[in-house]
């Protein structure tokens, strides 16, 4: 799944969508608990993407560690990348930073019998990020 996400560049979203649509189930369900959002339809989830792709157009996912148990895995992940578009969350816009990003996530996958992707849940450093590109102040530590 990450690998169509990292080949992503200009073909959205018909060569994306094309090969997303070959390993989600018909009824696949994206949480994004970082922004609260949920996505019970590919398209919603498709249009997350976009979102993110549209903030961060030269993003990077690297994949630090797989665990697998039984119709579910677990991935480690590092994202970086430069804020260099308009950032939508809800209730919140951020325009681009021009900021460098490095966010560490844990993306969890459930695979239907067929072996499509039931449902992806993804946690992430969502301070982290909104410190990096300056959205909001850094804590203090006292």
């Amino acid at each position: 799944m990450l690998e169509i996400y990292n080949n992503f560049k200009k073909e959205y979203p018909k060569t994306m969508m094309t090969e997303y649509k070959k390993i989600l189930s018909s009824d696949f369900v994206y949480d994004e608990v970082g922004t609260g959002m949920m996505y019970n339809s590919q398209e919603g989830f498709f249009d997350s993407l976009k979102g993110w792709k549209n903030a961060f157009p030269n993003d990077k996912i690297t994949i630090r560690r797989t665990i697998r148990n039984g119709n579910i895995v677990f991935h480690e992940i590092t994202c970086t990348g430069k804020h260099d578009g308009l950032f939508n969350m809800p209730g919140y816009d951020t325009t681009a930073s021009g900021k460098d990003v490095k966010v560490r996530e844990v993306m969890i996958l459930d695979f239907d019998k067929a072996g499509k992707v039931k449902k992806c849940t993804l946690y992430f450093d969502t301070f982290g990020m909104m410190k990096a590109i300056g959205a909001v102040p850094a804590a203090r530590m006292e």
